[in-house]
């Protein structure tokens, strides 16, 4: 007589980390509002309780997950600024981020997590990020290739609302090719510098 497979033994570190590993990958196939701690209990071979264990709501799981996401996103970021360290190297990482990793791009940038009063946790993570955004502009000035009398921090928030226009537009379908979206990337960091350029006594 055979025996029914056996559940996959977890230690408490484990289980967590495969939960955040199996959320992502089904979020990256079917979309958040797919995500289901039912589904992935069974999914992982635990029972629906054990999923509790660890996150106490669907919307804990999703803050869980947008930090996960967040980051690979900055190392998605950061690999881009080292790699060239000019803005339209910042923009086409930017881009193609979203463009690659559009249900990610919708969990970490949409107003599910930043308007939950209960991911404080996950805005903190992302605000991290554009401090170490806002950190590479500042250096872009010290080394003369930015005005010092122009704001930092606004400079990287014309630049992230221009480009987060510009993906929310392509990944709701609304327009353009994945190329074109680059080349108009390329364009608006150009304009930026120009802009920049001509505000410098």
């Amino acid at each position: 007589m055979s025996r029914a497979p056996s559940k996959p033994s977890y230690h408490h570190g484990d289980l967590r980390h495969s939960i955040i590993t199996a959320g992502l990958a089904r979020i990256r196939a079917e979309g958040v509002q797919a995500l289901s701690l039912r589904q992935l209990a069974d999914e992982l071979g635990v029972s629906t309780p054990a999923l509790y264990h660890h996150f106490r709501s669907k919307h804990a799981l999703l803050t869980s997950l947008g930090e996960a996401a967040m980051a690979e996103f900055v190392v998605v970021m950061q690999a881009a600024i080292t790699s060239d360290a000019s803005a339209e190297s910042f923009a086409l990482g930017y881009v193609g981020f979203a463009r690659r990793e559009a249900a990610l791009y919708d969990l970490i940038f949409g107003s599910l997590l930043w308007r939950d009063p209960n991911a404080e946790s996950f805005r903190t993570a992302a605000r991290a990020h554009v401090r170490i955004i806002t950190q590479h502009v500042q250096s872009m000035q010290d080394r003369g290739e930015l005005p010092a009398s122009v704001s930092a921090l606004r400079v990287v928030q014309v630049a992230w609302a221009t480009l987060h226009g510009l993906c929310r537009m392509y990944n709701d379908g609304l327009a353009f090719t994945a190329e074109t979206i680059e080349d108009i990337a390329k364009t608006a960091m150009a304009l930026i510098h120009q802009a920049l350029d001509k505000s410098s006594p």
